[in-house]
């Protein structure tokens, strides 16, 4: 189940030696930089340290940290050359909206005032304000009417709040592959053996997670708490349609299972979202960070139906313990972004067209492609070692992608396509078509 990154690693000069790699001078230069650091700190008496947990050892590496460090290892040789174009990490390439802008600038100057708040705590679950404009948005939108909202620190920590929550460390918790990499790293901080308590599904072809494998797994091991679901779905940016959603809900309901929605890309669709259940089981995470352009904020929200509580009492005392609350500068962004509406949104995701397009020509030399109904992500399988493409696309190329590996899918590459503005992304895709052509080219032979 795991998917291993120290090939990623080596890649980058972290473990073996620097003529492995093919480095440039200038990178071998500070490699044996960092090795005769290391000669000189050998002399040093050793320490004994305590251990560190097992858990977080045998946790998946940061993909995302690990292909930056890539991406800084050669961009020293296209400095000249445009830089390297990064279609890695799930990001928009606009701003927020001067909503936004306005209510930071207003909360900022008034900070002297004596009534300003902006540098205490609030409340743990999220200013009053922000929640009330959340709850008009989820009614309104999402149609869940009896439900709590609280403000998390992004949408990962929501995720940790639920993941913290409802499971035992002897329990069991269902993904699908392809999965979102910080997801089973939340889990796998959690369960006392990932290894055997993290249970990954199968999809098919075009995405869509196998539910009859699923009900059979609930059906046979009652350990099984909570199952989890990204629509749109985050690696493979393939939207589900209501009633496959609706058959998880029901499974889970009939079989006493937590299931947690997270729908941070509601707003990456064609037409409306509908992917939202009002059931007492479902729990569903929201995030800012991509439709309001809020990433570096780290604001999200999760939503829970008032009918399970307790089960919003219970998730306080984790909030309360995390963050304690939301920052407040965060949520003044949030509010004023909201106030710019779903319509301003929609008008930002329209421009992504044009960059989709071209990056699913590049993809055309791939066995396979999956993904362009939701979310910002496109997934191609190749014909070889996905890592070593990875690289050799950030090297040769200029072009910074995923490797499927991250996400339980080997010989497969994410690309996003939301990160970099039209003009530029178009410029990634002709990198990206070039890389791809003759990288395939070289393993056909």
């Amino acid at each position: 189940m795991r998917c291993s990154s120290k090939g990623l690693i080596a890649y980058l000069g972290f473990i073996t030696p620097a003529k492995a790699f093919h480095l440039t001078s200038r990178q071998a230069a500070h490699h044996h930089s960092i090795h005769s650091r290391h000669s000189m700190m050998s002399n040093a008496p050793l320490v004994t340290l305590p251990k560190i947990s097992k858990r977080i050892e045998k946790t998946l590496d940061p993909c995302v940290v690990l292909m930056k460090e890539m991406i800084g290892s050669y961009s020293a040789e296209w400095q000249d050359r445009g830089g390297i174009y990064s279609l890695a990490q799930g990001v928009v390439y606009w701003k927020p909206p001067p909503t936004a802008q306005s209510a930071l600038l207003e909360a900022v100057q008034q900070s002297s005032e004596p009534e300003s708040t902006l540098h205490m705590y609030g409340p743990d679950e999220g200013l009053p304000e922000l929640r009330q404009v959340l709850q008009e948005k989820i009614q309104t939108e999402n149609l869940l009417n009896n439900h709590h909202v609280m403000v998390t620190v992004g949408a990962n920590q929501a995720y940790m709040n639920c993941v913290l929550t409802l499971l035992e460390s002897n329990n069991k918790a269902v993904v699908f592959k392809p999965y979102y990499f910080n997801h089973v790293m939340a889990l796998q901080m959690v369960l006392s053996d990932a290894d055997e308590q993290l249970l990954v599904g199968p999809s098919s072809e075009n995405g869509i997670p196998d539910l009859a494998w699923l009900e059979a797994q609930l059906q046979a091991d009652p350990f099984i708490k909570v199952v989890t679901m990204t629509n749109p779905c985050n690696p493979t940016g393939v939207l589900l349609e209501r009633s496959v959603v609706q058959q998880a809900v029901d499974l889970c309901r009939k079989q006493d299972v937590w299931l947690v929605l997270d729908c941070t890309y509601e707003y990456f669709v064609s037409d409306s979202f509908d992917g939202c259940f009002s059931d007492a089981h479902v729990i569903h995470i929201f995030s800012l960070s991509k439709a309001y352009a809020l990433a570096g904020y780290r604001c999200g929200y999760m939503v829970m139906s008032k009918s399970a509580d307790p089960l919003y009492q219970q998730v306080m005392k984790v909030q309360d313990t995390i963050p304690i609350c939301p920052s407040t500068i965060s949520q003044v962004a949030a509010l004023g972004s909201l106030q710019a509406g779903r319509d301003w949104v929609r008008d930002k995701v329209a421009t992504l067209s044009a960059g989709r397009d071209a990056i699913f020509k590049a993809l055309a030399p791939c066995i396979q492609v999956m993904g362009g109904s939701g979310a910002m992500y496109v997934m191609c399988k190749i014909d070889g070692d996905d890592q070593e493409f990875a690289r050799r696309l950030v090297q040769d190329y200029g072009v910074a992608v995923i490797p499927g590996s991250f996400c339980g899918y080997p010989g497969w590459l994410r690309v996003c396509y939301a990160n970099l503005p039209p003009a530029q992304c178009l410029e990634a895709a002709e990198r990206l078509a070039l890389g791809l052509k003759e990288l395939l080219a070289k393993t056909e032979k």
